[in-house]
């Protein structure tokens, strides 16, 4: 038996071995990750949005962040 199927199957048996209450648990964490996943899908599509960006926007964005971060923060 490969791996895979032998890490289904164990998870397979501690799910049947819940209560109704920790499997609502359960529910809602696997809600929130995958949530979290299309959410990084999207923020990854927008990367071919830079494309069209000009060098000095790009570099203020990129190369210049911490700079520009840095002086933001700066108390005066």
């Amino acid at each position: 038996m490969d791996v895979k199927k032998k890490l289904r199957n164990n998870l397979i048996r501690q799910i049947q071995q819940l209560s109704t209450a920790k499997l609502n648990e359960i529910t809602k964490a696997l809600s929130k990750i995958e949530r979290q996943f299309k959410s990084k899908d999207k923020t990854l599509a927008l990367a071919g949005a830079w494309k069209d960006l000009d060098n000095d926007t790009y570099n203020e964005l990129t190369k210049k962040l911490h700079e520009i971060r840095t002086h933001d923060r700066q108390i005066n």
